[in-house]
């Protein structure tokens, strides 16, 4: 596939800028190939899920936004999240181990948070017209803010630092590598694997839905990316991306 990274010191967030050259880009007639990549050393406005914001030191991690037109249905577009959330579980587990996926698409390295990612589809009629993945990935950081309850990266793991220029340009190529993978066809095979490092799957542990607090156990993902939750009751939840809050303490019921 093409691709290319653009490298800045400072934005606000790469996920605007990517959206806004692709943006002029089309109107000159000639769009971004699919891959281009957005990546900078520090963010002003860094964003997650929600209103959730990304902190980053200057320098020290991952921040970078990679353009795709993936050729799934609109309605199929949680597809996309698996695919890219399991391609940066891949890439994670080549330096740390035990990393798992926390729904809908956070990594986690056993309860700590390493990677946020904020996926932006553009959509027209019933298909994708494009994609903007962001990521934030924490390499070297060493120390966090305060409010954040559980952050780590590869330096806390591991106690060894990385080129964070080397590391994005392995991603991208990796996210080039594992492209095949997504598809209707495959959704089977994603389905599965993405269950299988699933964050917390099988555990009864506290979730905030709406104002309700709850002990329920996920038991699946449906097609459309809801979460699936059940109490030892037996009541049942289906829950959208705004709609429950993981709380981080573990039943012992």
């Amino acid at each position: 596939m093409e691709g290319n990274i653009k490298y800045v010191t400072v934005t606000g967030s790469t996920n605007r800028d990517l959206a806004e050259l692709q943006r002029i880009a089309e109107t000159k007639g000639h769009p971004l190939p699919e891959l281009f990549t957005v990546a900078a050393d520090f963010q002003e406005a860094g964003r997650g899920q929600g209103s959730n914001r990304w902190f980053s030191d200057a320098g020290e991690n991952m921040l970078c936004s990679i353009l795709f037109r993936p050729p799934v249905p609109a309605a199929r577009q949680f597809l996309f999240n698996q695919y890219f959330s399991l391609t940066v579980r891949k890439f994670l587990l080549r330096y740390v181990p035990k990393v798992q996926v926390k729904w809908p698409n956070d990594i986690y390295v056993g309860n700590r948070k390493i990677a946020g990612i904020l996926i932006e589809h553009s959509v027209v009629g019933d298909r994708i017209s494009r994609t903007i993945a962001g990521i934030g990935l924490n390499i070297n950081q060493k120390d966090f803010p305060s409010p954040l309850p559980n952050p780590t990266s590869i330096y806390r793991e591991t106690g060894m630092r990385h080129d964070v220029g080397a590391l994005t340009a392995e991603l991208v190529a990796l996210c080039a590598a594992e492209y095949g993978r997504l598809s209707e066809e495959n959704a089977t095979e994603l389905q599965a694997e993405y269950w299988s490092c699933l964050y917390q799957r099988g555990e009864f542990c506290s979730y905030l839905i709406g104002d309700e607090r709850v002990t329920a156990r996920i038991d699946g993902v449906d097609a459309y990316g809801r979460l699936l939750l059940s109490e030892k009751n037996g009541r049942k939840w289906c829950c959208g991306m705004k709609e429950v809050s993981f709380l981080l303490e573990k039943s012992t019921l």
